[in-house]
């Protein structure tokens, strides 16, 4: 993973932290968790404080996971709110720091002028035994602590101030009047400084879990929940809550009919499919793949178009038996039939075996669980490792670990040429851009 790590693809984009009062800080933290101290100078972090090189060198990378739910957090500098967060064990921890970081962002930047900020995302299941416990998670709550109880001592001076404003005898209470004071001093205005945060619960909805091999959880209006993965034993595909539903990931046409029913996909849409480039792209990973697969030596990050086509000539008989290789062949073909200037945003009127359209498809942009849809879309799609590094990079990882050196050579240029440099248009053009309306 050394690769992966020197160019970013791994541990990227996280924020660097290298004063020596931040490292205490972070220190002071750990310590509190009951970790031992770091002597490093400088550390990446991510946006619930997670740092590489803690988890090198106590060679545990769950050190603020340790249970695999109620994941801990440390913040020394609001720049952790424009950070990803990587080992992650429930995709919603991602949601959950992101919306933290937006309702109380200032709250963030005034404590970690002074202090660091550390606590635990927690929810109604402490430990994860079986299936119900994953389905018993509807909320959580986050647990606030700082080193030097600033947010402390302002919680308790807004406490004070309220007694002061509610109670008709307080301004003649010297105790409460000079612990306000006091507090005060240290914590300056509470009433407009904003120091003390103003949301802390928020609701988890539909989301991956790692747990039981890795499963997805999608919820409705109804409460009702709809489990899709690999659930290793019988006893593990029930639920004690009635109508729950379980769906295992090889059922391909029960999948994408709840998809569907449920609006969570969007339909066939050509015009998103030709100018995104997710076609051309996936045809030609497709192949790539092929090639390496009997040719495991040859070099697939410096192949031509005119090799591509050569090779494709000499196979083309074995290709077509391929499944992927004629949805994509057709669809192609779909596209170049349709006039460049065909601005009708009515859907497609095109159907393939559900079995293979969840690789021809994207989670409905107008739905609030679109991205968790795209991420699991992604699993259906071994081959684009383009799109699983995007959107589930827990499988890319594994994927990359059983390429040949050709294959990771090659993913590692794909995804440094099309990706990073411009992350937000490539993310826009797969998932958002051309909508349909009536999807």
């Amino acid at each position: 993973m050394e690769r992966l790590i020197g160019h970013a693809l791994m541990y990227g984009s996280m924020a660097l932290i290298d004063q020596p009062h931040l490292i205490k800080r972070y220190n002071h933290a750990l310590e509190a968790f009951d970790i031992p101290k770091t002597r490093r100078k400088s550390l990446r972090l991510d946006a619930t404080g997670f740092s590489p090189e803690i988890a090198e060198d106590l060679k545990n990378e769950q050190y603020l996971d340790p249970r695999g739910v109620n994941r801990r957090f440390i913040i020394v500098t609001p720049e952790q709110a424009q950070v990803p967060v990587v080992n992650i064990n429930f995709s919603a921890t991602i949601d959950f720091m992101r919306s933290f970081y937006r309702h109380n962002s200032e709250a963030v930047k005034i404590l970690t002028l002074k202090d660091v900020i550390y606590g635990e995302i927690e929810n109604s299941t402490y430990k994860i035994d079986d299936i119900d416990d994953i389905l018993a998670i509807k909320r959580v709550n986050f647990k606030l602590n700082t080193h030097g109880e600033l947010l402390e001592k302002s919680q308790r001076l807004t406490d004070l101030m309220e007694r002061f404003r509610t109670e008709e005898e307080s301004w003649k209470d010297n105790d409460l009047l000079n612990a306000i004071l006091e507090l005060a001093k240290e914590c300056g205005d509470t009433r407009y400084n904003q120091i003390v945060p103003r949301q802390l619960r928020f609701a988890a909805n539909s989301f991956w879990t790692k747990h039981f091999g890795g499963v997805y959880v999608f919820h409705d209006k109804d409460d009702r929940a709809v489990v899709i993965g690999n659930l290793q034993r019988q006893k593990q595909d029930q639920s004690k809550r009635d109508g729950d539903r379980f769906i295992p990931m090889k059922n391909r046409r029960t999948v994408f009919n709840f998809l569907r029913k449920t609006k969570r996909i969007e339909p066939i849409n050509l015009k998103w499919l030709a100018r995104s480039g997710m076609l051309e792209l996936r045809l030609d990973l497709f192949i790539r793949g092929q090639i390496a697969a009997r040719e495991p030596e040859r070099p697939l990050a410096y192949l031509t178009d005119t090799d591509i086509k050569n090779w494709l000539h000499d196979n083309i008989g074995s290709l077509r038996k391929k499944p992927e290789f004629r949805l994509y062949s057709e669809l192609r073909g779909a596209t170049l039939n349709r006039e460049d200037d065909d601005d009708d945003d009515d859907r497609d009127d095109m159907e393939f075996d559900p079995e293979l359209e969840l690789m021809a498809v994207r989670g409905n942009p107008h739905h609030p669980d679109c991205d968790l849809v795209n991420r699991f879309l992604a699993e259906y799609v071994p081959f684009d490792f383009l799109t699983r590094f995007i959107v589930n990079k827990p499988a890319f990882y594994l994927d990359y670990a059983a390429m040949s050196e050709a294959q990771k050579e090659h993913a590692i240029e794909v995804i440094t040429s099309k990706f990073f440099p411009d992350r937000d248009t490539v993310w826009d053009d797969f998932f958002s851009n051309w909508r349909l309306k009536h999807a």
